[in-house]
């Protein structure tokens, strides 16, 4: 996810943006979101982003596959 992160980054860069005034985070969703107007106007910004998404939502479906592995008692409590 990282990679496709710096990826949208360069990319909303190299077409003249700051990309700390077009984006914002979605805490429900937990991922960033770009100006929907860049992303009408740059297509290439918007299929970074879409790899962007489906890096999220791949690491959202991992993340959940752990939390659902049986819980292991490492001796911690009394």
């Amino acid at each position: 996810m990282k990679d496709t992160l710096a990826a949208l980054l360069n990319e909303m860069r190299d077409c003249g943006y700051n990309p700390s005034n077009h984006i914002s985070y979605d805490a429900d969703e937990h991922h960033l979101l770009v100006d929907p107007v860049i992303l009408h106007k740059h297509p290439s910004i918007k299929q970074v982003y879409l790899a962007y998404l489906d890096a999220c939502h791949e690491r959202d479906k991992a993340v959940e596959q752990i939390q659902q592995l049986p819980k292991l008692d490492l001796g911690f409590t009394n």
